[in-house]
């Protein structure tokens, strides 16, 4: 008898979801004030967490910056005091567990507690497994997965506390599948997006519904991060624009979703991963070239320098 109320259950909720979604395509969903908030973005020294800060400034949030590029911060901070709003920044390399727990406590003081939390920042050294140096690995996990962790678990209980935040993480669609050339970075990714659901399901299950979380999993974005690569058919699979996908990110935080991924055509390319046999997926790789695309790799000093060469010294 339990099974078959459980059951009904079950698909009362499917139904519902599905209108619900129809629904919200129909009649877009009203953007949310962030007006006041506050708001710590990491890696806002130059692209994505960039233009998410102006973004979030220009809805009025109170906005907290974080990077290792210190001039890149001074950049940023100049950019948001010309639309006459305010900014806090933080020089923070989160590579390291200890300076991302002084400069929580630094935003804390300045700002007050965080309500919106961007886990924005992110590195990649596109090279084999064995090509990698042992440091390079640790950064990567560190950066990309880690500094996640370390930073949800500074914020996260005010905002338990007050049933009221966003935690938003930047992962990657190779989060969702995997790329040649770069197990570190896939693999760093894979734990960001099992990271992020397993906390989404802790809350739904401690009845948290006032803290929203957003997962980002975008593709090629078109940054020094990725330079040179590009897949086989670029007219089937283009890099994504810094601004195109920064203001999919605001709509998908604004419209308070749970999970994007950049563009619409990764969600068909995530399921396909899942489904289809082994030889047909590397066909497919070889189709659109994602196998050598990593190997078209030219390493960026600039951006380098400014992104991440203090963490591998």
């Amino acid at each position: 008898m339990n099974f078959l109320v459980d059951l009904l259950v079950l698909l009362y909720e499917l139904i519902a979801s599905f209108v619900l979604c129809l629904f919200r395509w129909i009649f877009p969903v009203q953007y949310k004030s962030v007006s006041g908030e506050v708001c710590l973005i990491t890696g806002a020294g130059n692209g994505i967490g960039r233009l998410l800060a102006i973004e979030f400034a220009k809805r009025k949030a109170r906005v907290a910056i974080w990077d290792i590029d210190e001039d890149g911060l001074k950049e940023t901070c100049a950019m948001i005091q010309e639309i006459g709003r305010e900014v806090y920044s933080d020089v923070c390399d989160l590579n390291k567990k200890d300076e991302i727990k002084a400069a929580a406590d630094r935003v804390r003081e300045a700002f007050g507690e965080v309500n919106i939390l961007v886990n924005n920042a992110g590195v990649a050294f596109c090279k084999e497994i064995l090509d990698l140096t042992d440091k390079e690995i640790e950064t990567t996990y560190n950066v990309n997965v880690l500094a996640h962790v370390w930073t949800i678990r500074e914020f996260l209980p005010s905002m338990l506390a007050r049933n009221h935040g966003h935690l938003v993480n930047v992962a990657s669609t190779v989060g969702l599948f995997s790329s040649p050339g770069m197990p570190d970075y896939c693999s760093s990714k894979h734990a960001a997006v099992g990271l992020h659901n397993s906390i989404f399901f802790d809350l739904q299950n401690a009845e948290k519904y006032g803290i929203k979380t957003t997962l980002i999993c975008p593709y090629l974005i078109d940054t020094g991060m990725f330079n040179g690569v590009h897949v086989k058919y670029d007219w089937i699979l283009p890099p994504i624009s810094p601004k195109d996908c920064a203001n999919t990110i605001m709509h998908a935080v604004l419209t308070e979703q749970e999970m994007v991924a950049i563009p619409r055509t990764m969600y068909f390319a995530h399921v396909l991963s899942t489904i289809l046999p082994v030889k047909a997926l590397i066909a497919g790789y070889k189709f659109v070239g994602a196998d050598k695309a990593i190997s078209y790799f030219k390493p960026n000093r600039d951006y380098q320098v400014k992104s991440y060469s203090k963490s591998v010294e």
